[in-house]
């Protein structure tokens, strides 16, 4: 018999399928290193079972410990946010394995399991994601399910039978309560790492956009309420750089959030604003269902107006969410393609901000400038003097090369080589330079149009920086330096265009965008896509669904009825589990005989004659024998009877037999007084 500290054996297969599982789960979101060391741990651990290894010593295990510290300052920087929290607790998890010494030790792994099974859903909940979690605990169940087994020898498939049996009965109840609980915001906010793989970022330097290229990754999607308007016109306009400290654009310090002149809710009434926009035609109406971003900014084409009340447009034409978005987010817009935005005047400080320049940066492009708007006046055809030259000498490549101080006299008069965001950040200089105002403006351009469900997926790849040049007359004009470059890359989609670089999708080397081009995976590609979304919109709209719901349901809303409801809810969602226990209950009773014979016992202990424990029945009818001789005869038929019964081959017929004999059994206390 093992000793009761021991780890059985089915529990610790299990607790290793666990452990690989989790880890897997987290792959696309941790540095490789932790991965391995996850599964360097478990090789370790099967070795130790298999007794060909020793146990690490303690100057191993602190080692270990500080090199996985160590790894992750250095992967990250910092550990505050998401991804480097989630990596430490996972190098903690594998690391915990060579500590696996005691039943206390799987218990801890088997509850960090769950933990770390369940955190996956903070990085996704796509419809096939929410199936791998379901699957994942699975496994982990099994291991708890066997670690209080009753027996070493108990094959590895029963346990994960039960804990399959297990988790089928928690979906009943989970169901009740995900129609009946009210939705709620999270209690606290968490923060993602920022990163330009992640989204566009609230500031842009050379790069940033570049490694957005590279990112498969969904950033929203949108449907329209009529036809998706043409490539071109697609236009995501999310964040609006103004400062530039010779490298870096920004959107010029944190007054833009705080300031209640500059953002202005749908509930405050926005008409002071329509007097520095002309907008013309009819609106686009159209929904965008927005990934995570833990940041405020929303995306929309151009002049945005959304009725929702947690949403705000910015002064210069943004939305801007009232929290960040830390979970998918649905929001309805309306924009005008065609309009003109502050086509009369610009304010003071904003065409002081448009113009301003870092001293010490780009000579040569300053000079250039000045020179240019001497002997070109007209500020339209400055723009398209400028536009020829990218025309005319220019590459974009996903490739560029590296800049130093100078970035935009290096990129402009030096490498001529780059992605969007070094077009839109010379352009805007150079237009600066040249006393013209202008500002860059980020977020993304075009999309994937799904083929049979009508709605447009946005990618990280599509990310992109174009500028904002400031004419008197027209007001904001939109110019795209990259569309001078590599015109295809606007009038087709980024992936059409991308494709066949060796630098596409980098980031995502398991993204299905990659195998686009062979007609079956991509349309189950496609296919996949469009359950998720049909997901995202059930659940993001399910809190209006369960209102009306529980309406039809209750006819009011209280909480008595939803207590009531409840009550009769989960017990109707348990019921399954009771007849379960009902009928595994029925399968341990007892048999007829045996029923038979305690009533037999408990008439004798009535009189004082209990049977002891282990006595047999002819051990007991002796002993009633010697103690009440007047039972002798009908206590020894009785004893012959069951005996028959239990061991003879007519046993039913024996069985009514003892039946019969029984109900004429009567004993009393007399019977005992008169034989004493």
């Amino acid at each position: 018999m093992r000793p009761l500290w021991q780890i059985p054996r089915n529990s610790l297969f299990w607790l290793l399928l666990s452990v690989v599982i989790s880890i897997a789960l987290h792959l696309e979101h941790l540095p490789p290193w932790v991965a391995l060391a996850g599964i360097v741990a478990t090789l370790w651990q099967i070795q130790l079972y298999r007794e060909r290894w020793r146990q690490p010593g303690r100057l191993l295990k602190w080692s270990l410990a500080g090199a996985c510290a160590g790894g992750l300052f250095l992967h990250y920087g910092r550990m505050n946010g998401l991804e480097p929290m989630v990596a430490l607790l996972l190098s903690g998890y594998s690391l915990k394995l060579l500590e696996l010494h005691h039943k206390r030790d799987a218990l801890v792994l088997i509850y960090l399991s769950y933990l770390i099974i369940i955190l996956q859903s903070l990085f996704s909940t796509t419809i096939v994601s929410s199936l791998l979690v379901l699957i994942a605990l699975l496994p982990v169940t099994a291991a708890l399910v066997a670690m209080h087994g009753a027996t070493e020898n108990t094959r590895p498939v029963a346990a994960l039978r039960t804990g399959l049996a297990m988790l089928l009965q928690a979906i009943p109840l989970m169901l009740v309560l995900f129609i009946v609980m009210p939705r709620i915001g999270s209690l606290w906010a968490i923060p993602q790492k920022t990163s330009a793989t992640t989204g566009v970022s609230d500031s842009m330097s050379p790069g940033d956009m570049t490694k957005l290229g590279r990112s498969g990754k969904i950033a929203f999607r949108v449907e329209f309420d009529g036809p998706i308007p043409a490539q071109s016109q697609l236009y995501w306009r999310g964040l609006v750089f103004s400062g530039f400290d010779g490298r870096r654009w920004d959107q010029q310090g944190s007054w833009g959030y705080n300031d209640g002149k500059y953002l202005q809710w749908s509930d405050q009434g926005l008409e002071a604003w329509d007097s520095v926009i002309k907008r013309r035609g009819e609106p686009l109406s159209y929904r965008v269902t927005l990934e995570a971003t833990n940041s405020p900014w929303l995306f929309a084409l151009s002049t945005p107006l959304s009725p929702s009340p947690s949403v705000a447009l910015s002064r210069d034409f943004r939305l801007v969410n009232k929290n960040p978005v830390n979970a998918k987010l649905q929001y309805s817009v309306k924009s005008w393609l065609n309009n003109q935005l502050e086509p009369k005047s610009l304010v003071g400080w904003r065409h002081k901000l448009e113009l301003a320049l870092p001293s010490g940066f780009n000579p040569k492009t300053r000079e250039t400038a000045k020179q240019w708007r001497e002997q070109t006046p007209d500020t339209v055809a400055l723009i398209n003097r400028l536009l020829a030259l990218y025309h005319q000498e220019f590459i974009y490549t996903l490739r560029p090369p590296a800049l130093g101080k100078h970035t935009v006299d290096e990129f402009l008069w030096g490498t001529k080589k780059g992605f969007c965001e070094f077009y839109a950040s010379s352009f805007v200089f150079f237009m600066r330079a040249a006393g013209v105002p202008a500002r860059v403006v980020v977020g993304y351009q075009g999309g994937e149009r799904h083929p049979t469900e009508n709605y447009l997926l946005v990618h990280q790849y599509d990310a992109h920086a174009w500028a904002e040049v400031w004419i008197e007359g027209s007001g904001w004009l939109r110019v795209d330096p990259t569309a001078a470059v590599a015109p295809e890359r606007i009038e087709m989609s980024f992936a059409d265009f991308f494709s066949e670089q060796d630098d596409f999708l980098s980031a995502s080397p398991f993204a299905l965008e990659r195998l686009r081009h062979i007609n079956w995976l991509n349309h189950l590609r496609l296919k996949l896509d469009s359950l998720d979304y049909a997901w995202a919109k059930w659940v993001l709209g399910y809190e209006n669904i369960q209102n009306d719901l529980l309406l039809s349901l209750l006819g009011a809303i209280n909480p008595q009825r939803i207590a009531l409801f409840l009550l009769l809810a989960g017990g109707i969602a348990l019921l399954p589990i009771f007849i379960m226990l009902y009928l595994s209950r029925e399968k341990n009773t007892r048999d007829e005989l045996d029923r038979l014979f305690l009533q037999y016992c408990s008439r004798l202990e009535k009189m004082g004659l209990p049977r002891q424990s282990g006595e047999g029945p002819r051990d007991f009818a002796q002993r009633i024998s010697r103690c009440a001789p007047g039972l002798t005869e009908a206590v020894e038929h009785l004893t012959e009877l069951y005996e028959s019964a239990r061991y003879g081959e007519e046993q039913e017929a024996e069985i009514k037999a003892f039946k019969t004999a029984l109900r004429g059994f009567k004993p009393s206390r007399k019977v005992l007084l008169s034989s004493t």
